[in-house]
């Protein structure tokens, strides 16, 4: 059994960012985009946001 110390985590002064993706979003098919369906209630489909 070894009792070598734990391992540092690296950091460093700049954050490492990924390519940027262009997020597309789309309006909800079910509720066409209010959030609401038609009683009301949350859209079950997006979740009450609007867009998929």
């Amino acid at each position: 059994m070894s009792s070598d110390p734990p391992e540092e985590p690296v950091t460093s002064a700049e954050p490492v960012t990924s390519a940027e993706i262009p997020s597309r979003w789309w309006r909800c098919c079910t509720c066409g985009g209010t959030g609401s369906d038609s009683l009301g209630t949350t859209c079950t489909h997006c979740d009450g946001l609007g867009f998929c």
